[in-house]
């Protein structure tokens, strides 16, 4: 399978395939913002993709006796899991000498998948919604950890800032050439999780349940960019 590839700053010397690429990483990252508002504002307090934060209310009702809120928690966290395993199950069963590359493929499972949830957003229950869009959110977890071979996440945003102050440390203290580059990529980001939140958070007056196909759409482009610039094994 040959990929198309993305020449990096110079400093960098590196060859990045496209979905390690910039603009892919922020459309992600705004997606992934973008879920966890709207499960928080629509569905019951619930976190899409931050599964720390669903472990943290989850303790919180346990210790103040509300046993009737654990499912509430613990099935979207289980869920979760399950997502990451049929991603790492995708990505070793889909073909490799094949036009989609397996992420491609992933990206298609979710936009789907999230067009669909967005049809029963005002029907289902919060349970039903809060788990499907947990499993999606896995799968662009686990289907898209590197941008421009660096680890980052696009569902959730600690760890990129850490990644942060890290390279900020780098930059002054061990004088790392590459440590500008780093601080850009990953501060982009944040700023387009963050810009996701923002984004969902405006849309929900008017659109309610169904603004959740504003990441579809952007899905739908991140699957286009990739597309666009895969090329085939010849």
């Amino acid at each position: 399978m040959r990929k198309q590839i993305v020449r990096m700053p110079k400093l960098v010397d590196k060859r990045v395939v496209i979905h390690e690429s910039l603009p892919i990483g922020i459309l992600l990252a705004m997606a992934g913002g973008f879920l966890d508002v709207y499960t928080y504002l629509f569905h019951g307090e619930v976190f899409a993709s931050m599964q720390s934060g669903n472990v943290i209310l989850l303790g919180v009702s346990v210790a103040q006796g509300k046993f009737h809120l654990v499912v509430r928690y613990l099935v979207p966290i289980t869920i979760f899991m399950v997502g990451i395993f049929a991603t790492d199950l995708l990505k070793h069963k889909f073909p490799r000498r094949h036009f989609l590359i397996w992420q491609n493929a992933a990206v298609i499972i979710e936009m789907t998948g999230v067009f669909f949830v967005g049809l029963w957003a005002h029907h289902a229950s919060n349970l039903v919604i809060n788990s499907a869009l947990s499993f999606f959110a896995a799968i662009q977890y686990a289907a898209y950890r590197r941008l421009a071979g660096l680890p980052y996440a696009t569902t959730m945003t600690t760890g990129n800032l850490r990644s942060i102050a890290d390279y900020i440390y780098g930059h002054f203290f061990t004088k790392d050439p590459t440590a500008s580059f780093k601080i850009k990529y990953t501060s982009v980001i944040v700023a387009g999780f963050f810009g996701g939140a923002v984004l969902s958070t405006l849309l929900a007056p008017f659109f309610k349940g169904r603004s959740i196909w504003c990441v579809s759409l952007l899905l739908l482009a991140v699957l286009v960019i990739s597309l666009q610039n895969q090329e085939r094994e010849g």
